[in-house]
């Protein structure tokens, strides 16, 4: 009983998986091109919160971010002024040699 339980969750898992792999190759060009922006900029901004509007952009961006925020790519900083919430992104040392890859490669 207990095997048939651990093979089900184990097809769960190995499904999650799949569908996480995808993702990382269908956005690989997304990851690249932000790793690019940030490293340009060195104290890249996303806007989360201005009073009297609805910031739509920080949700596109989100989820790429902490991916790469994950895989010690980038580090990011909640920061505060009177009326916004942002928050600004830097590479980490392994995204900077990461970086310094990608452009020799275009």
């Amino acid at each position: 009983m207990s095997s048939d339980l651990k093979d089900i969750l184990n097809q769960v898992v190995e499904e999650d998986y799949a569908k996480e792999e995808l993702k990382v190759e269908k956005g690989l060009l997304r990851f690249k091109s932000l790793l690019l922006e940030i490293a340009k900029a060195q104290n890249w901004d996303l806007a989360i919160w201005v009073e009297g509007t609805c910031v739509t952009e920080a949700k596109n961006y989100e989820q790429d971010l902490n991916f790469l925020e994950r895989g010690n790519l980038v580090k990011g900083k909640l920061k505060f002024t009177e009326r916004n919430a942002y928050r600004e992104y830097q590479l980490t040392k392994k995204g900077s040699e990461l970086v310094k890859k990608l452009q020799s490669e275009t």
